[in-house]
């Protein structure tokens, strides 16, 4: 029986992390890594391969390469590639990191196209809902077996700051954002509940803490992002490296798991007048994202997820711009 591949590409801050944890996740019989710094590389893939050699740890082939071909066989491929930048301080605006990501993305996907059409492909790389537009309208890749992590760090930053905000555990709150993963994501607060306590109920069985509005909601869960950002040099990486693995274990396993991961939206979902990508929820199997779930939203919700839409369709002009 073939054992579970997997292909990282890019291991910097995210990607790094993205190994390690897929190395331990007991998912995976090889994982292959990918770099132009092929010594990071390779000595990434060695210090993980080293770990094998202890008893808590499963013997995973792990391994560098700067060979697509490596890839024809993955299974899924997590892509985390970033440009360098000086002094390892990654901008926060990412209009700027489009500008020097497209073009890695573009070759990217150039590289994966020519090798697989079999693979699922999940991009970490910022920022996420215009890289996988770009992958998904330029290339002849499958779209369906393409997605971003989009809004599930989003999400589980929700429900951290709610579970916090109440007392209790952030696995019994159940919710999640939409749109844009980053500045403009939208809590849908008329979705979250607390063991199954709607939001707008909450007050009944908390009455001594005061709600959070939905904008608090929304500035708390951005500004959770710069709190790791602007304390951590310039970024976040081992929270969403965590998503990536989460995702591909219910892809793997064909668990028909509902993510709010992001997907190219060419038909007008939403009421969206141009195609764009955002994060919806989404259900996921072996096979890829196989139903998108379009949820009525209250009035606040579906003008900050207008909102949200226009800022990505800004990147993505930008990102066309630069073809």
């Amino acid at each position: 029986m073939k054992s579970q591949k997997l292909g990282i590409i890019g291991v910097g801050h995210v990607g790094e992390h993205v190994l390690a944890y897929a190395s331990s996740s007991d998912l995976f019989g090889e994982i292959v890594v990918v770099d132009s710094r092929e010594e990071l590389a390779f000595g990434e893939a060695l210090d993980q391969d080293h770990a094998t050699g202890l008893l808590s740890r499963q013997n995973v082939n792990i391994h560098s390469s700067n060979d697509y071909n490596e890839l024809s066989d993955a299974d899924v491929i997590i892509v985390s590639a970033t440009h360098v930048y000086p002094n390892g301080e990654v901008p926060a605006d990412r209009q700027q990191l489009l500008t020097n990501n497209a073009s890695i993305i573009r070759s990217i996907m150039k590289n994966i196209s020519e090798v697989t059409q079999e693979a699922i492909i999940i991009f970490i790389t910022n920022p996420a809902d215009t890289v996988i537009y770009m992958a998904a309208n330029e290339f002849s890749y499958p779209k369906e077996r393409m997605m971003s992590t989009g809004c599930m760090l989003d999400s589980a930053r929700l429900r951290y700051i709610i579970g916090k905000h109440y007392g209790v555990d952030p696995k019994s709150v159940s919710g999640y954002m939409m749109g844009e993963h980053g500045y403009s994501a939208v809590p849908i607060l008329s979705r979250v509940s607390v063991a199954g306590i709607p939001y707008d109920q909450l007050s009944e069985h908390f009455p001594d803490i005061e709600p959070l509005t939905a904008d608090e909601v929304q500035e708390k869960v951005v500004q959770a992002a710069y709190e790791v950002f602007d304390n951590k040099f310039r970024v976040t990486n081992a929270a969403v490296a965590q998503s990536s693995i989460e995702l591909a274990r219910s892809i793997l396993l064909d668990e028909h798991s509902i993510y709010p991961v992001s997907t190219p939206l060419f038909d007008g979902e939403y009421n969206t007048e141009r195609p764009v990508a955002f994060s919806t929820p989404t259900v996921v199997t072996r096979q890829g994202w196989t139903k998108r779930f379009e949820v009525s939203l209250n009035e606040w919700e579906t003008e900050k997820l207008n909102a949200s839409a226009e800022s990505i369709r800004a990147s993505i002009d930008l990102a066309e711009s630069l073809l």
